[in-house]
């Protein structure tokens, strides 16, 4: 391998320990084999040569697997690694301690962060003391994100430029997980609603921050809200409220982004996409039982319930009263 641009880890001038202790997921400290063995279970095979070990051997954690997934890793020796297979997903590598160089698709990544994407072939060397943060995000859960940006599916794969700005957004954003995780526990390991935030916030920061094909588009998706725009969406409800809606499926019905949708049904309705999608299907529901009084049928409020979207029955019973004055039985039964 032609040497690549050497870049240096973000911890270099910190004590290289067991850096991300973890209840979950312990340190493990394996056989170089064996660390293979684990990286493979979320990598396409790779080649690996040893050049020089370290007596001070491997070392391997999984710090966290949800829709992302972050890892660190040491192969205790001066090694080489690539693919013989392209990724599925995107992966950003970043050196916490140590040096190396980086090629994608035979070209150098200047940067001291690379982000590798789908259908790019990787050449990596590492000095004997290197250990590398690695974050893998899922194609589909990046598309999903930028559809929400876009208001319609993207029409052709997302590429990212190759090289992280260590002291960009999204560098400072790993460098802050990289460093927090010393402390034993990471930022967002509270509760997995805390887990999906902070998901959510590293995929916002990468689509953000980091320049790619759609950056240009992105700026455009921010266009003024329009009449036609609350059309779309409100219509958009109306016609699919017995649907598992989403937030990004009612933004591209309007073909704005989740956040013009957001600002656009807060100024002209002073309500969120979701509230609005919940009063709809109240009033759905609210019909079908006023018909069901009418007609003697047989249908039950739970069913009613389940058929406009609400599964917790003790909330659709105080969502309705709160709007109707009654209790859903009451209107069943046709009681005043």
């Amino acid at each position: 391998m032609a040497a690549g641009r050497t870049c240096k880890g973000i911890n270099a001038m910190k004590e290289s320990k067991s850096q991300y202790p973890s209840a979950n997921h312990p340190v493990v400290t394996p056989h170089v084999d064996q660390l293979r063995d684990l990286l493979v279970q979320h990598f396409p095979p790779y080649y690996l040569e040893i050049v020089k070990p370290n007596p001070r051997g491997a070392r391997y954690q999984l710090l966290h697997k949800g829709k992302i997934a972050l890892h660190t890793a040491t192969y205790g020796a001066e090694i080489r690694v690539g693919t013989s297979e392209s990724f599925n997903f995107y992966a950003i590598m970043m050196p916490l301690q140590g040096s190396g160089g980086v090629m994608l698709n035979g070209r150098d990544v200047t940067a001291p962060i690379s982000l590798i994407g789908p259908k790019q072939k990787i050449d990596m060397r590492w000095s004997i003391d290197h250990e590398v943060l690695m974050m893998q995000v899922p194609l589909g859960a990046m598309e999903e994100a930028l559809e929400g940006y876009l208001g319609d599916p993207p029409k052709e794969g997302l590429r990212f430029d190759p090289g992280v700005d260590a002291t960009g957004a999204l560098g400072q954003a790993l460098t802050m997980l990289a460093s927090t995780g010393t402390s034993g526990m990471l930022p967002f390991a509270a509760t997995k609603l805390a887990e999906h935030h902070f998901e959510q916030f590293l995929l916002h920061t990468l689509l953000a921050s980091q320049p790619h094909n759609y950056s240009g588009a992105l700026r455009e998706s921010a266009a003024p809200w329009t009449p036609a725009a609350l059309r779309r969406a409100g219509r958009y409800c109306e016609d699919h409220a017995g649907e598992p809606i989403r937030l990004a499926d009612i933004a591209a019905a309007a073909r704005v982004s989740v956040r013009t949708l957001q600002l656009g049904f807060r100024e002209h309705l002073q309500t969120t996409p979701m509230a609005y999608l919940r009063s709809v299907r109240l009033a759905h529901a609210h019909a079908d039982l006023l018909r069901i009084a009418d007609t003697g049928s047989r249908t039950t409020v739970t069913e009613v319930a389940l058929r406009w979207g609400f599964p917790h029955l003790g909330r659709f019973a105080a969502l309705y009263r709160q709007t109707y004055g009654r209790l859903p039985s009451g209107t069943r039964q046709g009681r005043q």
